[in-house]
């Protein structure tokens, strides 16, 4: 005899809360729309100083997962490394193009490749909202998640992949003082790799400053984080279709030659003061790697007090 089941309601997600949120003044890149907010309720009272808050870009691919992997971390800090932090995911009101708006969210502008092709006006909207987007998270989005919750100012973390990992390298370069910690797992350096060693050189100049030299505040961290299959084809991949066509692509891209290569760049920017961990993660591909580095990067935004890791 078999049993009928009938699904009554949706899975939730204990501890969260959802919202939308846009701009107060008009000008920014989405203010019409807006964003759609998650953001992990903490268990427990607030440390003195505040909940540590870990900013994640693309949150409709993964703020659940994220916010489970430090649900199930923290409950052991001692072993694992991971204590109770707020995670605050930036994503986009269903219905909305995803694909397009953050394309659009992450960049200046198109990428070096498409740059070398003739101009497309149709596209010239597709790009471009990076300083609108980071002003939102700065203005608005920072004290609506103070009003709710004490945070700890200076610890908070801005973690990103793929393309939003691009952007979270563009911002440790050019605007450094808006997160104290920044996390990329398999950042799209390829898409305009010249930006971000124009913003490491003006790291550079601003290197013997008080800022970056330890006297005021520490410099940025980093963790920047890439897969062992994100340059090659993969064992499974050999035999698809596509294989010579992604082959040729990920050797184009050097994913993995180009994260090591700027991880390196930024520890010997920022000096022995620094914080720069490189990490290229075994028998991962541009999209096994998100949930297998979020404990990593729950530890890596948590910890406090280590001098600089090294980079292999």
């Amino acid at each position: 005899m078999s049993t009928m089941i009938s699904v009554t309601s949706p899975v939730l997600l204990p501890d969260t809360e959802a919202f939308d949120l846009a701009p107060a003044s008009e000008g920014a890149g989405g203010a019409a729309r807006g964003w759609r907010i998650f953001r992990s309720i903490p268990r427990g009272p607030a440390p003195e100083s505040g909940f540590p808050v870990i900013y994640m870009l693309d949150a409709n691919a993964g703020f659940a997962s994220f916010h489970q992997a430090m649900a199930r971390a923290a409950g052991r800090p001692s072993a694992t490394g991971v204590s109770e932090a707020v995670i605050v995911g930036i994503g986009y009101p269903e219905g909305e193009d995803i694909r397009t708006r953050r394309a659009f969210d992450f960049t200046v502008g198109p990428s070096r490749d498409a740059a070398a092709e003739p101009p497309r006006p149709e596209r010239a909207s597709l790009h471009g909202g990076r300083d609108a987007f980071l002003r939102f998270i700065e203005t608005t989005l920072k004290p609506a998640i103070a009003a709710r919750v004490p945070v700890d100012p200076a610890r908070q973390t801005l973690f990103g992949h793929s393309l939003a990992g691009w952007f979270t390298l563009d911002v440790m370069t050019r605007d450094p003082g808006a997160f104290a910690a920044y996390v990329a797992v398999s950042p799209s350096i390829w898409w305009d790799e010249a930006r971000l060693n124009e913003g490491l050189a003006g790291l550079e100049d601003l290197a013997g400053l008080e800022y970056l030299a330890g006297l005021e505040s520490p410099p940025p961290r980093l963790a920047l984080m890439v897969g062992e299959w994100e340059e090659a084809l993969a064992p499974w991949q050999a035999d698809r279709p596509e294989a010579a066509e992604m082959a040729a692509r990920r050797a184009q891209r050097a994913m993995v030659a180009r994260a090591r290569a700027f991880a390196a760049q930024v520890a010997a920017t920022l000096g022995p003061a620094a914080q720069v961990r490189f990490d290229r993660m075994a028998g991962e591909d541009h999209a096994s790697i998100l949930p297998a580095a979020m404990t990593r990067a729950l530890r890596f935004a948590l910890e406090e007090g280590h001098g600089r890791a090294a980079l292999p």
